[in-house]
């Protein structure tokens, strides 16, 4: 947990369903630092809010917002939560906030000459309880910062990107990915992530607003590797090649193997997915877990009433 220190001024916003294994870890990485953290739930089956419900004496609100996809769920989040702070930062659940991470984002946020629109964050995968550090996983770097009301997360149903304008910089210091659910919920998960790509492909949204760039940031260079791999023939393979020999993946020894035979096994599954549509002409099917019902205690607080009349508004 952070040392108790003067608050940043910067929200940061955690998405949740089923998290119980991994919120309490990322909600300590950051309490003391963070001026404001929420917690947005789409209506979670286990202790996930319980948790989170907690930590209300450091500052953690928790509200619940029915989930249609990542970045609806997102925009939505960015338009109805009382964010008071200058900056946003995401954070996923199964993540953590180094201390090295906070005090380097700390300084440059609150440098008086910072001209900055958003930050690129990079973060380090454990797998199975080791850190990787071979298979091309570290640099990684992503959007994950940024001023309040200066980015959006464009429109697709998985691998949400956030569109900001202005001077992008980046954080050296990565936050960690440590996910400490089992790994049938890997497979499970990536099931419905593999589906949810599928249908973006079929549907031409390949890069979404992201212009791929080879010579770009981190992001850019993704999208433009992502245009290439879903044009390239016998791709899964190639992938699971690039990720454990060209990348020294073998390194990491029987979790470089499995971590780049079940990330080659997910493109596999999207080159299938979009096969049968070929063949039936049927959308892959997302298959959801059963959803939960609104939690009492947050149903009935005033957070979430009014979240849910600036909702209202927006709709109408």
């Amino acid at each position: 947990m952070p040392e108790k220190t003067d608050k940043m001024p910067i929200a940061v916003i955690i998405l949740t369903f089923n998290e119980e294994a991994n919120i309490e870890a990322a909600l300590d990485s950051v309490e003391g630092w963070a001026s404001e953290v929420f917690v947005v739930d789409s209506y979670s089956t286990d202790r996930t809010v319980d948790i989170a419900l907690a930590h209300a004496k450091e500052g953690v609100k928790v509200i619940q917002h029915a989930f249609e996809n990542y970045s609806a769920q997102w925009n939505w989040a960015l338009k109805c939560l009382p964010v008071t702070q200058p900056w946003i930062f995401k954070l996923d659940a199964d993540e953590r906030a180094t201390e090295a991470f906070r005090n380097e984002v700390g300084k440059r946020i609150t440098d008086p000459d910072n001209k900055e629109t958003a930050f690129i964050v990079h973060w380090r995968l454990i797998f199975m309880g080791r850190r990787l550090r071979f298979g091309g996983w570290y640099p990684n770097g992503t959007i994950r910062i940024w001023r309040k009301g200066q980015a959006y997360f464009q429109q697709r149903e998985t691998a949400e990107h956030i569109v900001a304008r202005g001077k992008i910089s980046e954080i050296k210091n990565p936050i960690d990915h440590h996910d400490k659910k089992s790994l049938g919920y890997w497979i499970e998960r990536h099931n419905r992530y593999s589906s949810m790509e599928a249908r973006e492909i079929i549907t031409g949204n390949i890069t979404g607003e992201i212009e791929p760039r080879f010579f770009g940031r981190h992001h850019e260079r993704r999208m433009w590797l992502r245009r290439v791999y879903f044009r390239a023939p016998f791709r899964a393979l190639f992938y699971f090649l690039y990720r454990f020999v060209f990348r020294l993946g073998f390194l990491d020894g029987a979790q470089g193997f499995r971590i780049a035979f079940l990330h080659a096994a997910f493109f596999y599954w999207i080159d299938l997915k979009i096969q049968e549509y070929r063949k039936t002409g049927v959308l892959p099917e997302v298959i959801w877990p059963e959803r939960g019902r609104p939690y009492p205690e947050v149903a009935n607080s005033p957070l979430q009433k009014h979240v849910e009349s600036l909702s209202t508004d927006n709709h109408e």
